[in-house]
């Protein structure tokens, strides 16, 4: 199986490498920001009057009018063997077709990107991670289907939209999911400044593994053959294990602790129970939850994803907002809307709640997002310093 982790979706192991893709999963840190590869620059907003670009904001009592923060956007991006599959889990043939009419999860994705963030190409600032890096084909390594850390990270600028479609017409799903080392990444690619809404966008068609020091012999396992064998048990190490926990913490501390929400797009068919729920999980961590089941955006069909990263696309563009004071006390404002006063929501269904309420930062959601994004809308409020 180490042999074939990384060997190429088409062709006679076709069914074998196949089976290992990302919903089903194939397989089968670095502490400082990396040097931004393939000449791609960072892009920090200019700091704002009333803070340093990394400071927190002073409470000054009084009303205030909000400023739209300047929006930068990181997409995770899966290529791992199984988006290759169509939505429904058709595996290509043995030379890399699927029916005629039938796209791939990688197409789909494609697709749905290019109606969504086209449109925004100069308003929002757009980077992205794909992962796992690109490993020749044929067979190798499992460990050249995990890495993350050596390949395209394209940092947010405006202007990137092409660059990151450009992508998908020149690599192809190969590998495995290391999802939990990609996020982590890819976040050290976003602003620290104020001004900058920071948001990462994770699009995966499969559960997280990659994580070579799971036990193989009581994980669960992300890889079954098609003769119904479990690769995990006997292998060398766990990499075949689903990877959950590691996943899951890495998206929260990001939440919590950079103030960086994640969306989560699940792509692709019925899965196994437990990796939906891994997905659902993430996206409660990464604190931008759905307000119904499931909690992470389920792309069953190509409609489904334009839709997704069109709503998503918008209010990142259009909802996130700087208040030029910040409360001690999170309660201690009045939201409004063209004069409306605004509910404050911690569900993130019709409301507003804080981003960051150390840099003054705040988000709309719902209705009230619908609002805040119509042309020159007036965002105020009130500010208390008890």
């Amino acid at each position: 199986m180490r042999r074939l982790a990384s060997a190429v979706v088409f062709g006679a192991a076709l069914v074998l490498v196949a089976s290992c893709g990302s919903r089903t999963g194939l397989f089968g840190g670095i502490d400082d920001i990396p040097d931004v590869p393939d000449g791609a620059t960072t892009m920090d907003s200019p700091s704002l009057p009333d803070a340093r670009p990394d400071g927190a904001v002073a409470c000054t009592p009084g009303r205030f009018a909000f400023s739209r923060a300047i929006a930068q956007l990181m997409f995770v991006i899966d290529r791992s063997g199984s988006m290759a599959f169509s939505l429904d889990g058709i595996q290509p043939n043995p030379v890399g077709g699927l029916p005629t009419g039938v796209l791939s999860r990688w197409q789909v994705l494609h697709n749905g990107l290019t109606k969504a963030i086209v449109p925004f190409d100069n308003t929002i600032a757009m980077g992205a991670k794909f992962y796992p890096e690109v490993s020749p084909p044929g067979p190798g390594d499992s460990d050249d289907g995990c890495l993350t850390d050596v390949g395209v990270g394209l940092a947010p600028a405006p202007g990137n939209a092409k660059q990151i479609l450009d992508v998908f017409d020149t690599t192809m799903p190969l590998g495995g999911t290391p999802t939990s080392e990609a996020i982590r990444l890819a976040a050290q690619y976003l602003s620290t400044a104020r001004g900058v809404a920071r948001t990462m966008i994770v699009a995966t068609d499969g559960a997280p593994n990659c994580n070579a020091d799971l036990d193989q012999e009581s994980c669960l396992c992300t890889v079954m053959l098609p003769n119904g064998t479990n690769v995990c048990k006997g292998a060398e190490n766990g990499q075949n294990c689903l990877d959950d926990r590691r996943t899951i913490s890495v998206v929260k501390d990001i939440f919590d602790t950079q103030k960086i929400p994640v969306y989560v797009i699940g792509i692709g068919g019925a899965e196994q129970p437990a990796f939906l729920r891994v997905l659902d999980d993430l996206a409660v961590a990464g604190g931008r939850p759905k307000p119904t089941s499931p909690k992470h955006y389920s792309v069953q069909t190509e409609a489904e994803m334009n839709a997704a990263l069109a709503s998503i696309s918008s209010s990142v563009a259009q909802c996130t907002f700087l208040t030029p004071s910040a409360p001690t006390d999170p309660s201690a404002i009045t939201v409004e809307i063209d004069g409306k006063r605004i509910a404050r929501d911690t569900t993130h269904t019709n409301g507003w709640d804080w981003v960051d309420q150390a840099y003054g930062t705040l988000a709309f959601f719902g209705s009230a997002c619908d609002a805040a994004s119509k042309q020159n809308p007036e965002i105020s409020g009130v500010i208390r310093c008890d």
